[in-house]
């Protein structure tokens, strides 16, 4: 068998969460990329969204058909996903849900937020062990 060499990691990592509150016209992927960059942030995770979108581009599949769709002035339900930011590009998804009967659900494609939309993302801060 070959020489490994090993180490052994003794950090550990602390899940914490920035909170972004939007005004209006403020586009969502733009503000959660500024965000990250401020921070100095890797990967985040979106963990919830409460308030209204102005107006979204969505995709989702109905059937077995993939379909767009514009939605404006809806609140948001649920949403999900995850980030990551190289080379000052951003790379991930949204999932979204709206507040609706029947809900819409679909990726977010882009966005502009209106007035108090809150994105909460969480991330792994890297601390020394004890």
């Amino acid at each position: 068998m070959p020489y490994v060499d090993a180490h052994l990691f003794s950090k550990k990592g602390v899940k914490k969460q920035l909170t972004l509150i939007l005004e209006d016209d403020d586009g969502i992927e733009e503000s959660i990329k500024a965000g990250m960059k401020e921070h100095k942030l890797n990967s985040v995770t979106i963990e919830s969204v409460d308030g209204s979108v102005k107006e979204a581009i969505i995709n989702y599949f109905e059937g077995n058909s993939f379909r767009s769709s514009t939605i404006k002035d809806k609140a948001v339900m649920i949403a999900s996903g995850s980030y990551k930011l190289s080379y000052d590009e951003l790379f991930g998804t949204m999932k979204i849900v709206t507040n609706e009967k029947p809900p819409m659900h679909g990726t977010l494609v882009r966005g502009k937020a209106k007035d108090g939309l809150t994105i909460r993302l969480s991330f792994v801060d890297i601390v020394d062990g004890e």
